[in-house]
């Protein structure tokens, strides 16, 4: 991790930038803490930076209560938390002890931190400030705002005027689906357009109200408050609405269209827009969590060995598992030859697991995948459809109660005989 701070260090340094870094910061358990009780033992949180494309680890906290030695001061074991202290409030002492970690070794400066809207960690980090005398901005996770808007449409209690055979949940799931992307088009789009702070936000409360007259069909304003609405284009056949619900613009009384509104100024107000002015978001820090638990699965409990996992994990996740293992085979004392069959079979695992990254980046795949999840999302639209993927019943419909070849023979033999 150290060497990751060097890497950004200098990568920033020689795109003109100063030495200052934006991270972000999330944290996980082991077995998430439940009502009535705390039954997480186990805590991992990384910190990991924004400004290249590798998005390394910087730096990570680990927080276990476990030790299975009967006499132990726990000086240097795997117990990191006292038994009496709650394994929830490790988020503050984690985000602590990763700036710590980071600015002590004076490689890289912190310019700001992006977590979820998580109310301990953002006094965490104004303490931190205050204590240190830095200036840490704080922003929260722009996919967790986005998940919270399409959460609270899907609850909304609306009476649209749905046609013979239409559904309100898949109504609702789909106009949800679809508020939640245009708000992020709009979003990233005019941050690409304003670097201003102001604009920025101006620009976006004006897009972000303007969301629910372009899916009612008035597009009086959105020439000047879209960027994304082409309804200019629809004598060029540019312009679709498969994006509503049933592929049809909305009809919804006033007040369904002033409720659909306000739950979406309510959650994207000018505040929450300059917390996520930078379209940061914790998806590596996510992602982190999930190849930690490949290695230790969450509901179970290493009592010994959660450090060594955590941090094997992450440094397959920076130099790849190959490289990773010939490390650790040669820390330990074992010589790899690079023209031995294990050195050509761990190199042959860094090279595969290569081509899958750049093949997920494609926009081939993308695409296929973007397809498959619509069609599987549309499964219940297309069950009254003609054009419905599912196996013909016309079989059976004329199977006229005969099941199979020896059936149909016995039944000629007794007409015969009758006859």
């Amino acid at each position: 991790m150290c060497n990751n701070q060097h890497y950004v260090s200098r990568i920033l340094t020689l795109s003109g930038k100063d030495n200052s870094a934006d991270v972000q910061f999330d944290t996980s358990f082991s077995c998430r803490p439940q009502g009535g009780a705390e039954k997480a033992k186990q805590s991992f949180a990384p910190l990991i930076e924004h400004n290249t494309s590798k998005k390394f680890v910087l730096a990570a906290s680990i927080s276990s209560k476990f030790c299975k030695k009967k006499a132990c001061t726990h000086d240097n074991c795997s117990k990191t938390l006292a038994t009496d202290q709650s394994i929830s409030s490790t988020e503050r002492s984690s985000l602590h002890t990763n700036l710590n970690s980071v600015l002590k070794r004076r490689v890289l400066n912190i310019r700001s931190v992006t977590t979820d809207a998580s109310s301990q960690v953002a006094k965490a980090l104004r303490d931190y400030n205050t204590e240190n005398k830095t200036n840490m901005k704080h922003y929260h996770c722009f996919i967790h705002k986005l998940r919270t808007l399409e959460k609270k449409i899907r609850n909304i209690n609306l009476n649209p005027k749905l046609k013979a055979g239409q559904n309100k949940a898949i109504f609702l799931k789909s106009l949800a689906s679809g508020i939640r992307t245009r708000a992020r088009m709009e979003l990233t789009n005019l941050k690409s357009i304003r670097s201003n702070e102001a604009e920025f936000i101006e620009r976006s409360t004006k897009a972000l109200e303007n969301i629910v007259p372009c899916f009612a069909d008035s597009h009086v304003a959105c020439s000047k408050q879209s960027t994304v609405c082409q309804h200019h284009l629809v004598h060029y056949g540019k312009y679709s609405n498969k994006h509503l619900p049933y592929g049809q613009h909305l009809t919804l009384s006033k007040d369904d269209q002033t409720t659909l509104k306000d739950a979406i100024m309510n959650t994207f107000n000018t505040e929450t827009l300059r917390s996520v002015k930078e379209l940061y978001s914790t998806n590596q820090c996510e992602s982190m969590h999930s190849t930690i638990f490949n290695y230790a699965p969450k509901f179970t409990c290493w009592t010994r060995n959660f450090s060594g996992l955590c941090h094997s994990a992450t440094h397959s996740r920076t130099l790849g598992r190959g490289r990773d293992t010939l490390i650790l085979a040669r820390a330990v004392g074992i010589n790899v030859k690079k023209n031995s069959k294990m050195y050509m079979n761990l190199n042959r695992i860094d090279q595969k697991s290569h081509y899958h990254s750049r093949r997920k980046k494609s926009q081939a795949y993308k695409q296929s995948r973007y397809f498959l999840r619509k069609r599987v999302s549309n499964r219940p639209l297309l069950q009254e459809s003609l054009y419905s993927c599912e196996l013909s019943t016309s079989s059976q419909d004329h199977s006229y109660g005969i099941k199979c070849v020896k059936c149909v023979i016995k039944c000629l033999c007794i007409c015969r005989e009758q006859c």
